[in-house]
């Protein structure tokens, strides 16, 4: 009966601690005007497409004011909607201008929508500056 000898017992070595490396990058200040340079062309690139869609859609101001006018005829067709009067009724109820808070109402809110639709007439026209910085402080600093 004989055998092998068992196998030793594996060897762990550990390698003596040093001292953890720290690295610094640096990056340079034309990295950061180069930066601030392309900000610069994107919102001039930006202010341009804004410019061609108040061209072909109109200011916000512009379309406030259809939007306005809208509400205008929306009013309008409201009040002409309501009957004047029906002798039917009144003979039935005994009671004479049945529609009369109605078309009251319908014609306080065609006056509001008139104001409102005058005051933004007013503003037809007017533009949005567009928000184009100058360079950033940022790229201008030369140590932090």
């Amino acid at each position: 009966m004989g055998g092998s000898k068992p196998a030793p017992a594996p060897q762990v070595i550990m390698p003596a601690p040093t001292a953890p490396t720290t690295y610094r990058s640096t990056v340079p200040l034309e990295s950061y005007q180069d930066l601030a340079e392309s900000m610069k062309r994107t919102e001039e690139e930006i202010a341009k497409i804004q410019e061609q869609r108040y061209q072909e859609v109109g200011t916000p101001a512009d379309i406030g004011a259809r939007q306005k006018g809208l509400g205008v005829r929306e009013a309008a067709a409201y009040l002409a909607s309501i009957p004047s009067g029906d002798k039917a009724i009144e003979k039935e109820t005994g009671k004479t201008g049945v529609y009369q808070p109605v078309q009251q109402a319908a014609q306080q809110q065609l006056s509001e929508a008139q104001k409102e639709y005058a005051e933004a007439l007013k503003k037809v026209g007017q533009k949005p500056t567009p928000t184009i910085s100058d360079t950033p402080s940022w790229a201008k600093r030369t140590t932090a």
